[in-house]
């Protein structure tokens, strides 16, 4: 893309897109749509009237913006724009992560120009595969490779020692957390270290019961993730694909626990995939408490089976994949 591309993002009223995209010097625009809730009445009730309106205002912004392709990364908020934008013959591209498509992937992939997916199995759950097109899920830009000693002295660890580092996502895993409380003890009686990242919601909980010990740090919320990943033998975290796509790039063995309450269970299926490739190990999170401290001390100290868990982790990653994208996004501008 040159300096010339003008790009409009179009999100969910009320969602972290209103604080990200203008973060970073994007112009948002948004919409009054939100996904289904089953346990909540009113909003079921009230979703046929924002799916009505979003596609009104979809429309609208399309015939302002004048676009020569449209986007959608499979969430609710794009399921209106996409729409809208085949509707009006505007070139269209779906751009899908998960292992197991969404609900918008499934219902618009066979109504887009072109679907780009992670995952080859993907395929088998779409109704048309003749416009799909297989491209890594692409990481962040700033996410870097840091040297190991750089980064165990980032967090101030014995570099002697293996380093388990433990995330449940920005606002943490409580189950994850809870277990972890049981454990941590024996870990670092077996010279583990630790980094803990706990999320807000259970880190003065957590840093309260741990204390301040040598090999163990716990933090709320860590911003330089390369430098944990990097520091990192092992790493157990959820299965979002987001995770996932960081722990391939970065080349990093990994215990995935699936959140069992994800929408359509595509964590699990994400992690699924992974380990029919021997490129991580799972355990479903209601197994957690018998069989998270045995499984880790068996992987964090066999160095041969890290190296297969790394390698095969690793395949899955494509440095240039946002590249391949976006000149997916050029042929259709091109009309091709």
């Amino acid at each position: 893309m040159n300096n010339d591309t003008k790009i409009l993002f179009i999100g969910a009223k009320g969602k972290i897109e209103e604080k990200i995209v203008p973060e970073n010097n994007y112009e948002l625009k948004t919409l009054p749509i939100s996904g289904f809730n089953r346990k909540n009445l009113i909003s079921v009730l009230a979703l046929p009237f924002k799916i009505l309106k979003s596609l009104s205002l979809s429309k609208k912004i399309l015939k302002e913006f004048l676009p020569d392709v449209v986007v959608g990364t499979g969430g609710f908020a794009s399921a209106p724009v996409i729409y809208s934008a085949a509707k009006m013959n505007i070139p269209t591209l779906i751009q899908e992560g998960n292992s197991y498509p969404g609900k918008v992937t499934r219902f618009l992939s066979s109504r887009v120009n072109k679907v780009v997916v992670n995952f080859e199995e993907t395929k088998n759950y779409l109704k048309r595969t003749d416009n799909v097109i297989k491209i890594s899920h692409p990481v962040r830009l700033r996410l870097k490779h840091i040297d190991r000693t750089e980064s165990i002295k980032f967090f101030n660890l014995n570099p002697d020692n293996k380093t388990l580092f433990v995330f449940g996502g920005s606002q943490g895993a409580k189950a994850i957390n809870d277990c972890l409380i049981n454990i941590y003890k024996k870990l670092s009686e077996k010279k583990i270290n630790i980094i803990w990242q706990t999320g807000k919601n259970d880190f003065k909980k957590i840093n309260d019961i741990v204390g301040n010990q040598e090999n163990i740090k716990v933090i709320e919320f860590i911003e330089k993730m390369d430098y944990a990943y990097s520091a990192s033998d092992l790493i157990i975290c959820r299965a979002g694909i987001s995770s996932i796509m960081e722990l391939s790039y970065l080349g990093v063995a990994s215990i995935l626990i699936p959140y069992p309450l994800a929408a359509e269970d595509h964590q699990v299926k994400n992690a699924g995939n992974l380990e029919k490739a021997n490129a991580c190990i799972v355990i479903i999170q209601a197994e957690i408490e018998t069989k998270l401290y045995d499984t880790v001390i068996n992987v964090i100290s066999d160095s041969k089976k890290l190296n297969i868990l790394k390698e095969n982790i690793v395949k899955l990653s494509d440095d240039n994949a946002a590249n391949k994208i976006a000149n997916e996004v050029i042929k259709l501008k091109n009309g091709r």
